[in-house]
């Protein structure tokens, strides 16, 4: 049996900031399959980017703090690796897609000479094949008159095919694992569920393993086999989808899903999660949900709640967790 192709253990990151250490994310611990597909959700400021932007180590390390017992893809450590063995993993390992294109390209390069520059730095592509081969990425990934828009920059492509070169750039090397941070934020309803059934067709075809990083329940129902539920830096619940949605143990996770419009029962009310997530800044004895939690004990206001495995597969950090959930 092979082992994970995302392994991450006591994960730690810690901000410098004016205002004192930011403790964005706290002793979180993620293992990932290879081929499989988990959606990380969470409100924003939840740490749900910051995780996955350490793994590859894009923070910058002068006000960043980030310690690990582990911290590995595809077997191969990142704890230590020197940024030259690091660069060779990001394309043909693990690739990643920003939330905003817009900032992630660069607007002095064309769209091409940023599409095969990874081609020709990891497979050691000739300057023509490495153009063909964008040529098809980008027919691949739905940009309309790919030979005209290769040799354009990026200000003059709209916000959907912004979105689509970098995923073509994401894929230009076959990573065997993808990151997705909220790719679909800043695009209308169209275009993100057009983007969704891309990247989920293409994940499909090449058996990646995938991580997508969303505030949006309702758009991981149809794309993860796992949900990883965030709050204040820490997973609080983590499940094979199926249970999640079905029977949510923990209350944040069941406050999340009342707040989410559901195709399937459209005239259900949502609600909001009553209260302001806490202040990063300020680590808080006991659970960071408790102030919120119409559930919180005595004991969630003074110890926090160890992330447990379930008998039914599922991660709970929970003292009082919902009793329909069959844990």
């Amino acid at each position: 049996m092979s082992g994970p192709m995302l392994d991450v253990q006591n994960l730690s990151v810690t901000f410098q900031s004016d205002g004192g250490p930011v403790y964005a994310v706290r002793d979180l611990s993620l293992r990932l399959a290879p081929g499989e597909v988990i959606g990380i959700v969470g409100e924003s400021g939840s740490g749900k980017s910051v995780t996955m932007m350490s793994v590859l180590r894009l923070l910058d390390t002068r006000r960043t703090e980030i310690s690990a017992t582990e911290l590995a893809v595809d077997g191969q450590s990142l704890l230590g690796l020197p940024a030259r063995a690091l660069q060779d993993l990001r394309g043909p390992v693990v690739s990643y897609i920003f939330q905003d294109p817009l900032t992630a390209l660069n607007p002095l390069l064309t769209v091409g000479r940023q599409l095969t520059e990874g081609m020709r730095r990891h497979a050691g592509l000739g300057r023509a094949e490495a153009r063909a081969k964008a040529l098809d990425l980008l027919r691949r990934v739905g940009i309309p008159a790919p030979e005209l828009r290769i040799d354009q920059l990026p200000h003059q492509l709209s916000g959907g095919m912004r979105q689509r070169v970098m995923i073509a750039i994401a894929l230009a090397c076959d990573p065997k694992l993808l990151i997705a941070d909220e790719p679909t934020t800043a695009l209308d309803v169209t275009v993100q569920a057009e983007i969704v059934r891309l990247v989920q067709s293409i994940q499909a075809e090449r058996g990646m393993a995938m991580v997508w990083v969303t505030h949006d329940l309702a758009l991981l129902a149809r794309l993860a086999d796992r949900v990883v539920v965030m709050y204040a830096g820490r997973i609080i619940e983590d499940a094979p989808a199926r249970t999640l949605y079905s029977s949510p143990a923990h209350p944040y996770t069941a406050g999340l899903l009342a707040s989410t419009s559901r195709i399937d029962d459209p005239f259900t009310e949502q609600t909001s999660i009553p209260g302001m997530p806490p202040d990063p800044r300020r680590i808080a004895p006991g659970c960071s949900f408790a102030p919120r939690c119409t559930r919180a004990l005595a004991q969630c206001q003074t110890v926090v709640p160890p992330l447990v495995q379930q008998p039914d597969g599922r991660r709970l950090a929970c003292f009082n967790p919902l009793p329909e959930a069959h844990t």
